[in-house]
């Protein structure tokens, strides 16, 4: 506490009343979270009876592992909004006529099955586009009304779409990523009594990154959160995701709804003065936001360079160049942050580095959970602790040796007519002899080693436990069998090693059960996962640099119709351009080129907002 400036401490130590913190970059929003959890704690209270939302799988984990160190508790409930939503879910969705081993679909089973209701619709694909439609239902679900959703939709076969998916993912045993908030909010307000169960398990409700809620999240939290001492913190001079339904205007809607004490954060302990400083007097410039003087808490005023080329490609070679050089003079690779508008102009200082032998990570590169034998162990868990779970038992089907297509179509088949789990549709093709005898036998077999390791669930550790599914299951055998050489397979199993070590973290910092930590990895897999620390520079685009900071940003393609976006709504576009520049500790540089393609391009008007702070250098390159 003593580290607290008296902001920061006012949030802390504030009680039974609501709370909006308004929070700008490097305000030291998370310590003062992680601080009031902990002085609630210290205080007495019971850490399962705080619910700590955040929007990121790295903000919950560093949250809880911040408290863990401070108290000694696990703070089993600082999750993410999908995570909290996940677990709130496998206690309640059976009154929605699920089954609680529901399968939180990855967005390419959501994809295969919006084709096949098209297809059963006898709809054209072309027309109509699985992709575009994944969209608009998300869109739907975000709108804040779970109830009459489908009948505001305008377009009739639109609607029909809607229903019959909700109605053969329930049929499978699946719901969507969008559905966690979506059916949850619908089960609170259907159900009154629900609502009171939920709504009793915790006295203190925090709400982190608020300006990044949908309608339907804020609907959710302030049923939740009603009648409680809820925070919301939050920005929204940093709300950058309308594409994905967010709006700033939950700030001004949460004022409304509750007439909260308003504390802000105002001193930066990231910003140098001369960033703080053109970051302050370009977001000034939009309109609609909370009014907020930033401070700058550093002594030193930082560098502020902006530089002009004629092309993409030198403006990619002199930030390839300039990077180097920091290198050179001993700056980390993981302090330098390359960052875009478009994954176009991240592609270019790609190209550019690797010329000079530089090694770049890029935002979207392949997920964690996307290696076959990750998603592999996961089934085999998945199936240990939820049997009922379909998606997870067919994918073994599939790995099982002997086990052919046709068996799997088989056992489909009968789960379809039966209205039953693929399990126990293997269950009853023993029973009743629908296969032949080794099949059988095969079968049975498949069932003694999965009710061996559910026996044993108690006395393992999640990790001990994936290496008894491991060594029950003859997995290495199967790796080795799919492998191409030794270096394929000894990447294969630190994959696992990877994933065993994340299991550990989670029962350390977390409330232990194999279901949640099923939970945790389903939503890490369409969230893009926990990325490893690298010695590498990162690519990132302006989207994905939220929550992070390097000592070094350039910001390239800083040019009119690239940012702001001639798409763009311009506050918001201003907003995006405002994340960026604060990602800077030390030094800023921003990028533009006056040839984009055939085009000839003026810099961005954001870049005459920000002013001319006195350390600002301007460069521009000559092209002969």
């Amino acid at each position: 506490m003593d580290k607290l400036n008296a902001d920061q401490s006012e949030v802390v130590v504030t009680r039974d009343l609501p709370i909006l913190v308004l929070a700008g970059p490097g305000t030291g929003k998370t310590e003062t979270i992680v601080q009031r959890i902990s002085s609630l704690i210290q205080e007495g209270e019971d850490p399962d009876c705080i619910l700590a939302i955040t929007f990121t799988n790295k903000a919950a984990h560093e949250m809880k592992s911040r408290v863990l160190n401070l108290t000694g508790k696990k703070p089993s409930w600082i999750k993410t909004i999908h995570g909290a939503c996940a677990q709130i879910l496998r206690s309640h969705i059976h009154k929605l006529g699920y089954t609680n081993a529901f399968q939180i679909a990855s967005a390419e089973f959501t994809i295969k099955t919006l084709k096949s209701v098209i297809r059963e619709k006898g709809l054209s694909e072309v027309s109509w586009d699985a992709s575009k439609i994944a969209r608009q239902i998300a869109g739907i679900k975000a709108s804040g009304d779970p109830n009459p959703a489908f009948e505001q939709i305008e377009d009739s076969t639109l609607a029909e779409i809607f229903v019959a998916y909700q109605d053969k993912m329930k049929a499978q045993g699946c719901i969507d990523f969008d559905d966690l908030v979506f059916l949850t909010l619908k089960l609170c307000v259907d159900d009154t009594t629900t609502l009171s169960e939920i709504r009793d398990q915790w006295r203190h409700l925090i709400i982190d990154e608020f300006q990044d809620c949908d309608l339907s999240q804020y609907a959710l939290i302030s049923l939740i959160g009603r009648e409680k001492g809820m925070v919301a913190v939050g920005d929204d001079d940093q709300s950058i995701y309308s594409f994905r339904s967010s709006t700033p205007e939950v700030l001004r809607m949460f004022v409304a709804d509750f007439s909260p004490k308003i504390i802000t954060l105002k001193t930066s302990y990231r910003l140098p003065r001369a960033i703080q400083e053109a970051a302050s007097a370009l977001i000034q410039n939009n309109q609609t936001r909370f009014e907020k003087a930033l401070l700058c808490a550093k002594d030193t005023r930082g560098q502020l360079a902006i530089s002009g080329f004629g092309s993409e490609a030198e403006e990619a070679d002199f930030v390839a160049s300039q990077i180097q050089n920091h290198l050179t003079q001993g700056i980390a690779p993981e302090e330098i942050g390359v960052l875009a508008r478009r994954h176009a102009e991240l592609a270019l200082a790609e190209t550019a580095l690797k010329r000079l032998k530089i090694p770049t990570r890029k935002t979207g590169e392949r997920s964690f959970f996307e290696f076959r034998e990750v998603r592999d162990m996961i089934a085999y868990i998945t199936v240990i602790a939820l049997p009922e779970n379909s998606a997870a038992f067919e994918r073994i089907l599939k790995i099982e040796k002997g086990i052919t297509n046709r068996v799997v179509e088989l056992l489909e088949d009968i789960a379809e007519r039966n209205d039953v789990s693929l399990y126990h549709a293997a269950e009853i093709s023993v029973e009743n002899h629908y296969v032949t005898e080794e099949m059988q036998e095969k079968l049975k077999q498949l069932f003694e080693r999965f009710e061996s390791l559910r026996t044993e669930v108690s006395d393992y550790c999640i990790s001990d436990l994936m290496r008894a599914t491991a060594k029950s299951f003859d997995y290495l055998q199967h790796l080795q069998s799919i492998s191409r050489g030794k270096t394929r397979l000894e990447k294969r199993i630190q994959h696992l090693k990877d994933l065993a070590r994340m299991a550990d973290r989670f029962e350390l910092e977390s409330e232990p059960g194999l279901v949640n930590f099923i939970n945790e990895m389903a939503i890490a897999a369409i969230q893009g996962g926990l990325q490893k620390e690298q010695k590498e520079i990162r690519l990132v685009t302006l989207h994905g640099a939220k929550g992070l900071e390097f000592r070094i940003v350039f910001l390239m393609g800083a040019s009119q119709g690239n940012i702001p976006h001639l798409k763009g709504n311009i506050e918001e576009e201003r907003r995006l351009f405002y994340v960026g520049i604060t990602r800077a500790k030390e030094r800023l540089t921003i990028t533009h080129a006056r040839y984009v393609g055939n085009e000839v391009r003026q810099r961005s008007l954001f870049i005459d907002e920000m002013g001319r702070p006195s350390t600002q250098r301007e460069e521009v390159i000559q092209v002969g």
